[in-house]
């Protein structure tokens, strides 16, 4: 049994994208009789009461003594909230012995992971989505036409798995995937999910329901994803009650596999969860919500899974994108069930 570490935070600046795919390779571990433990920084808009929820320790890191402010959407700095150094000694004093310390950080680098490696003697794995030189044993990149050249000249000493075959997904999908291979036809009036993360920090999800409201002439069944940890979910609901002819609100869904494939359309954040709408057929139109979210962005339009719209381009190009995904919804739904299959690990 290994002793395994996961160093990962979420909040209202973060989001929620990388705890969430965190707790699917968590369980997959434990399932395999491995000892896992969180590391995280309670903040607002943390996961925390989910994970143990899970079933997983959870070891709280320190508060800041004065909480930043990111000044941009890759101001990874401040989404750490501490000098990385001081993160990286606080990790190290917590535990006797770690065989496997797995990070998923932007605010993580190089320096973080030498001193953490130099205390327990341990592997690290990093799930990432940005080419930066680490000082990791396996580098795990699930974008969308990644190489493992473009990390290797960084990473000369790692093992590198890059590209969608390496996508982190619930084993759920495996089940909905075999249902999404037979052919959809797609409704007079298709159901249309509108999901932009747990966090949705701009506040896409109002922009795009004004956005339908006046342009739609013929509107979608529409359904809200969108949780109460939201900075905007007290505009969000309200809008909904409004507008509850042609829209609903949801804040939780216990199994989001079975959810998402009741929908024919998603329009969503361009993150990880671009990868579960496509195991199970899901055309969307994206809009990336942090500058980490471009490349996914530009690489799944490239391929013609996805319409990408601008986030300050919504009010003009979401109902264009739209009837575009009408006229070609049955190419676009092939296009996602190829982007990766779902299979589930055992030891």
């Amino acid at each position: 049994m290994l002793k395994v570490v996961i160093r990962v935070d979420a909040s209202i600046h973060i989001g929620s994208g990388h705890v969430m795919r965190c707790l699917v390779f968590a369980d997959a571990l434990k399932n395999a009789g491995h000892h896992v433990v969180f590391v995280t920084r309670p903040q607002k808009g943390d996961l925390i009461s989910i994970i143990k929820q899970r079933g997983f320790d959870v070891s709280e890191l320190s508060q800041p003594f004065e909480w930043l402010a990111p000044e941009t959407t890759s101001d990874y700095a401040a989404w750490f909230q501490v000098v990385e150094i001081d993160d990286a000694d606080e990790c190290a004093s917590l535990f006797d012995n770690v065989d496997l310390m797995i990070v998923d950080h932007y605010g993580i680098g190089i320096n973080w992971h030498k001193k953490v490696r130099k205390t327990y003697n341990c592997k690290i794995m990093v799930i990432v989505d940005l080419v930066r030189q680490r000082a990791a044993d396996l580098i795990v990149d699930q974008t969308l036409l990644r190489n493992v050249n473009e990390y290797q000249k960084f990473n000369p000493g790692a093992q590198i798995l890059a590209g969608n075959d390496y996508v982190i997904i619930h084993p759920a999908f495996a089940k909905f995937r075999q249902e999404a291979v037979r052919l959809k036809v797609l409704d007079n009036r298709p159901k249309v999910l509108i999901s932009m993360g747990g966090i949705d920090a701009p506040n896409a999800t109002l922009q795009v329901l004004k956005t339908i409201k006046s342009d739609f002439i013929d509107r979608p069944s529409v359904t809200v994803l969108l949780s109460k940890r939201s900075p905007h979910y007290q505009l969000v609901n309200p809008f909904v009650e409004r507008e509850d002819s042609w829209v609903t609100h949801i804040d939780f869904v216990e199994n989001i596999a079975e959810f998402i494939s009741d929908y024919d359309i998603a329009i969503a954040a361009s993150g990880s969860t671009s990868w579960e709408r496509g195991s199970i057929g899901i055309p969307s139109i994206i809009i990336a919500l942090a500058d980490n979210q471009l490349t996914i962005c530009k690489k799944l339009a490239h391929v013609g899974a996805v319409i990408s719209v601008d986030i300050g381009w919504i009010v003009q190009g979401l109902k264009s994108a739209y009837l575009s995904h009408l006229c070609n919804h049955d190419k676009m739904r092939e296009v996602n069930l190829q982007l990766c299959d779902v299979w589930v690990w055992s030891a």
